[in-house]
């Protein structure tokens, strides 16, 4: 009995000393931190997590709410593709508008009138143009200003389109024949007319007139390429080789003296011979029309000596 309560004190006194020396342990540790301390330091170890929880979550978020930078280019370069194709289809419409445009112009005949509406989507300027002499204009001048006689080869020459104001102040369109040396010359001549509105009656091949010179001036037809000879003379006229026009021939009239008289040439013109009088056709030294010829080389019958040809510019010979 005595044995079994030894045993029991020495597993007591053991147990004794085992509980204190853990509490010691422990205590030391908890001595050093107040226990509201360990409290907020578990939730701040807790607040910290779920903050960390969260910002991961809106990273998350925020990496889902990029685009997609592939998606986005392929969605750019299919709308860049779309809008070119629609200014091709937009550009091809309007070069078909403004191809069809001109085509309307160029079969109209000349001395047509042009309105604002045959303008709208044509470039004025390509309505200036010249071309080789073809069939249908031989059919045109054959036997008249193109006569038996005449020794121009047809490679010389050449059909010049333009346009040109009225003397009611409407465009129309304008024709004449004239040496392929000056034809650059006389399109850019009548751009630059047609520009600053400078008038001219009309102007279609002489061949209208059949032909007849005096005929063609008297209605106040502007003209080039007839092959003649000047009048009263058997002198080749360098509109025979197309190299001179004329302008507004009945109030820009041809005066000569002609066995001390005065000959007026078209005759009604004759009171046009006067040029003192006020009249806004009349061609004078350094006016527009002047100068737009004279400064591409050309010279004016007004400022011959024996005669006046108010109406008329040449170049002497063929560049």
């Amino acid at each position: 009995m005595a044995r079994r309560s030894l045993v029991m004190g020495m597993i007591l006194l053991s147990s004794f000393f085992v509980s204190c020396g853990t509490k010691k342990d422990f205590s030391e540790e908890d001595s050093l931190v107040p226990r509201d301390e360990q409290l907020n330091t578990d939730e701040l170890d807790i607040q910290e997590e779920v903050s960390n929880n969260e910002q991961n979550e809106v990273i998350v978020q925020e990496s889902n709410a990029l685009p997609d930078l592939e998606t986005g280019q392929a969605e750019k370069s299919a709308t860049e593709e779309a809008v070119k194709g629609v200014n091709d289809s937009m550009g091809k419409d309007a070069a078909n508008t403004k191809e069809a445009s001109l085509i309307d112009i160029k079969i109209k005949e000349a001395g047509a009138i042009l309105d604002t509406m045959d303008l709208k989507n044509v470039e004025w300027k390509d309505l200036f143009y010249s071309s080789k002499i073809d069939d249908k204009v031989k059919s045109r001048i054959n036997g008249k200003s193109y006569g038996e006689n005449c020794d121009v080869p047809y490679s010389d020459l050449r059909y010049v389109r333009v346009l040109h104001k009225n003397f009611e102040d409407k465009t129309q369109i304008g024709e004449l024949i004239v040496n392929k040396s000056i034809a650059e010359d006389i399109i850019e001549i009548f751009k630059e007319l047609y520009e600053k509105d400078y008038p001219i009656e009309r102007m279609v091949l002489v061949d209208e007139y059949n032909a007849d010179d005096n005929a063609s001036m008297a209605a106040n037809n502007s003209s080039a390429f007839n092959f003649r000879f000047i009048d009263g003379t058997k002198k080749r006229s360098s509109h025979s080789d197309g190299l001179a026009i004329d302008i507004n021939p009945r109030y820009n009239p041809y005066v000569r003296t002609i066995e001390g008289k005065t000959v007026v040439l078209p005759e009604n013109g004759t009171e046009y011979a006067d040029r003192s009088i006020d009249c806004p056709y009349y061609i004078k030294k350094d006016d527009l029309c002047y100068k737009a010829f004279t400064e591409r080389g050309f010279t004016w019958g007004g400022d011959w000596k024996n005669s006046k040809d108010y109406q008329h510019f040449q170049k002497t010979e063929a560049d």
